[in-house]
């Protein structure tokens, strides 16, 4: 077990989250400022292709956010006034703010207690005669059950996109990539805090060709050729027509240059989570406090975007005390139905979501990052223990 923590130790803080930098990513970066073509242009490309080769889909399409990958899969799939978005609760706002947005209404839905996902009981038990759209999240890094939740779309004429900020790069129990699982499309984070990170930006990919012509076009003002493809192409020249409507927020090659060198390095990082997850998992347990907490499964797949922890009466005073013995924790997720907005504006926004608000009372999620150390992930499960022990 590891060795009790000081609360006033003099060690340096250990943040929540950082970014996993090396030379090959600053190497990537420097050759695109140097290349004289800093917007989307051939390391855009590069990049969604080398993406959708790893995840197994047909087309990857980048943009500039998770958030804004989303706005344009929901327009382009015709959500709007008179359509209803279900999303889980425990999630973050922005992609249901963008089907709000759009003039949908969104419909919120409890999730499991256990793995904190959306499941088929809980969809079922929020679904409306107006249901366009299911969108749920992969909490954590951990893959939500897509076969079962697909078969339910195809049955109620629902279409199914999944958000996947959370989930690169995760499998389920059959070895299908987040991505590859029969969704009609999914969207990535590429934020400063994921496995992959491209400072901002995101990704959605789909084996839908129709629909990924229609996102390339609408990430850029409508446009259906792109801006490198106009500036060096002679054959074609500089014309374009604005096909339909659409939005600026396209990634840059300065973002896709580092996100290829990332993409490079994504096994070893999932690799270096994976083993912090357990060493937090095997400390809790030499320490015989499953009492007072509950650990998440090392189920097979999982991501590790987060470490969530449930801990029983006195989560506020576990977070201080964490914070006194220099490890900054965090909290996944305030529930929709939470904030004022959505309590306002979901279509239930009062209703009760049992589980999702047990969850809310209890869940502190861990520092979980590929350049945390074994001996920093140490120190964290000693924090952890010493904190429980006052808690």
């Amino acid at each position: 077990m590891p060795a009790a923590v000081d609360a006033k130790n003099s060690e340096p803080d250990l943040p929540f989250a950082l970014p996993d930098i090396t030379r090959m990513e600053i190497e990537g970066v420097v050759e695109c400022l140097e290349s004289g073509w800093l917007t989307a242009g051939r390391k855009v490309r590069e990049f969604e292709q080398a993406f959708a080769e790893r995840v197994g889909a047909r087309f990857a399409i980048s943009c500039s956010s998770a958030t804004m990958g989303a706005l344009l899969l929901l327009e382009a799939l015709g959500v709007g006034p008179g359509t209803d978005v279900i999303v889980p609760t425990w999630t973050f706002s922005g992609p249901a703010m963008m089907a709000h947005k759009l003039g949908a209404q969104v419909v919120l839905a409890d999730v499991h207690p256990v793995d904190f996902n959306l499941t088929c009981d809980t969809l079922a038990s929020c679904l409306t005669t107006r249901a366009k759209v299911v969108m749920p999240t992969h909490f954590a890094g951990r893959s939500c059950d897509m076969a079962a939740l697909a078969a339910f779309c195809r049955a109620h004429g629902l279409v199914l996109i999944d958000d996947a900020a959370h989930a690169f790069p995760a499998t389920d129990d059959a070895g299908r990539m987040v991505g590859a699982q029969g969704a009609r499309a999914t969207f990535f984070s590429f934020y400063a805090t994921k496995t992959l990170t491209t400072g901002e930006g995101g990704m959605v990919v789909t084996d839908d060709e129709h629909l990924a012509h229609r996102l390339r076009a609408r990430r850029c003002h409508g446009i259906g050729r792109d801006v490198f493809d106009r500036y060096t192409n002679p054959a074609t020249g500089w014309r374009y027509d604005v096909g339909e409507p659409g939005w600026k927020a396209n990634m840059t090659d300065l973002s896709a240059a580092l996100g290829l060198a990332q993409l490079a390095r994504s096994h070893e990082m999932l690799v270096a989570r994976t083993l912090i997850a357990r060493i937090y998992h095997a400390a809790l347990e030499e320490a015989e406090l499953m009492d007072r907490v509950t650990r998440p499964a090392l189920a097979p797949g999982h991501a590790w975007h987060l470490y969530p922890l449930l801990v029983r009466g006195g989560r506020d005073r576990f977070v201080a005390l964490m914070a006194e013995r220099g490890v900054q924790c965090s909290v996944h997720f305030v529930p929709l139905q939470e904030h004022s907005f959505w309590r306002r504006k979901a279509r239930n926004g009062h209703a009760r979501f049992p589980s999702t608000e047990y969850l809310a009372a209890q869940e502190v999620s861990l520092p979980i990052y590929s350049k945390l150390t074994r001996a920093e992930a140490e120190r964290v499960a000693a924090a952890v223990i010493s904190a429980l022990d006052l808690c």
